[in-house]
């Protein structure tokens, strides 16, 4: 048989991952960096397998470092089947068509603004394929919905002060200083006093240096009123929502997909080559550190806490994937744990490709085809009921 003879009815799958990395410029990278570079941003290509995580010693305690670099992906020396990968980066960039001829196959550059790259395979010759292309849209920025909701914090009284009030016209004195919280939350906005109403700008005026009474004149003033209402008695006060989440801003974004190079009726020395190099199965479950949640409460020394937030880790990743089981990620900011949800080093992403989000996403494409099928047999049934109608018009109009 000749090694260029096709085996029909044969196809042999890769899988692969590729995709972009992305963080912040340190203090120090900003020195050296162009200006106006933002973002620290890697391009690459790479085996779906990643290599197991390095063990830690059993007498540690201290918690894995936080690797804001990682990258998934690389078990296996794809070199046996890829010749070279090209990273086409944009034009703005010196030397914008990037080559690599053996792993890792990845460029590493910093920028400011985010375009689409592609990336062109060329297979060893002994393979017999076409060169492929794929393209890949650098990510910088959580677009979306925000990775965490922001928790309000608990705002310790300051000592000697008391919070703002409105009592009732009966119950307060010209310049009251302090005013019972009972009844002060119950007080309508009609049966405030004149002093206290002069020291709350009237909607549109510009406001007042002037303190509301009964507040230190140094006390920072929330600019929304509704914020800075005062609690009943018993519940506790919290501050302002932040505009923009904190934490989740100084993790790396990562923008990454599966995908399986296909070789369809391969030569017969390409296939023995790819015979003789198996790919590397992905793990059954994820072996990567624990979440920034489980982390948080162990080295608060919660450790029940701990086990509970990751029994109630989100299911639903911004990747599109499934991780450990859990409830879905809640929207609302009381029923969010303390920190970022996801592993560590990443913003509510899994850092490895694994055998149960395969299932997900097979169950998810099932279930949405189940609804494809729901609806269009819903849609069949909507349109006989609507041509019998119509043929009872016509038949009508022709009487």
């Amino acid at each position: 048989m000749s090694t260029n003879e096709r085996i029909k009815g044969i196809q042999v799958h890769r899988p692969i991952i590729y995709g972009s990395h992305a963080r912040l410029l340190t203090e120090e990278e900003k020195a050296t960096a162009p200006p106006g570079h933002t973002h620290r941003w890697s391009i690459f290509l790479a085996s779906a397998a990643t290599p197991p995580p390095a063990p830690r010693a059993s007498s540690s305690n201290d918690p894995p470092p936080i690797d804001m670099d990682y990258i998934a992906g690389g078990a296996d020396d794809m070199s046996y089947l890829i010749k070279r990968v090209v990273f086409r980066l944009h034009e703005t960039y010196p030397n914008p068509n990037r080559m690599c001829e053996k792993p890792p196959y990845r460029v590493t550059e910093t920028g400011w603004g985010e375009f689409t790259v592609p990336i062109k395979i060329t297979f060893v010759p002994e393979a017999g394929e076409k060169a492929m292309t794929l393209n890949h849209a650098i990510k910088l920025h959580h677009w979306g919905e925000p990775i965490e909701a922001p928790l309000p914090l608990p705002v310790p009284p300051a000592t000697g002060e008391t919070p703002a009030a409105t009592p009732k016209a009966e119950k307060v004195e010209t310049e009251a200083a302090t005013v019972p919280k009972t009844e002060a939350a119950q007080t309508p906005a009609a049966e405030s006093t004149p002093a206290a109403a002069a020291s709350v700008p009237a909607e549109g005026s510009a406001p007042t240096s002037e303190a509301p009474t009964g507040v230190a004149t140094d006390a920072a003033t929330p600019a929304d009123a509704s914020v800075s209402a005062t609690p009943v008695a018993g519940e506790v006060e919290f501050a302002p929502l932040p505009i923009l989440p904190t934490i989740a801003s100084s993790y790396p974004v990562h923008a990454w997909q599966y995908d399986e190079l296909v070789f369809s009726d391969p030569q017969t020395n390409f296939l023995n080559l790819l015979n003789e190099n198996p790919p590397t199965p992905l793990p059954a479950r994820n072996r990567r550190p624990r979440d920034q949640r489980e982390e948080h409460e162990l080295k608060a020394g919660n450790k029940k806490k701990a086990r509970a937030s990751a029994s109630a880790r989100p299911s639903i990743s911004r990747a599109g994937t499934e991780s450990r089981g859990g409830t879905p990620l809640a929207g609302t900011p009381g029923a969010q744990p303390v920190g970022v949800p996801g592993e560590l080093g990443s913003a509510d992403v899994p850092l490895e490709f694994t055998q149960e989000m395969e299932k997900s996403e097979h169950n998810r494409l099932t279930e949405m085809r189940i609804k494809i099928v729901e609806q269009m047999d819903r849609w069949r049934e909507k349109l006989i009921a609507n041509e019998k109608e119509l043929g009872k018009l016509k038949e009508e109009l022709r009487a």
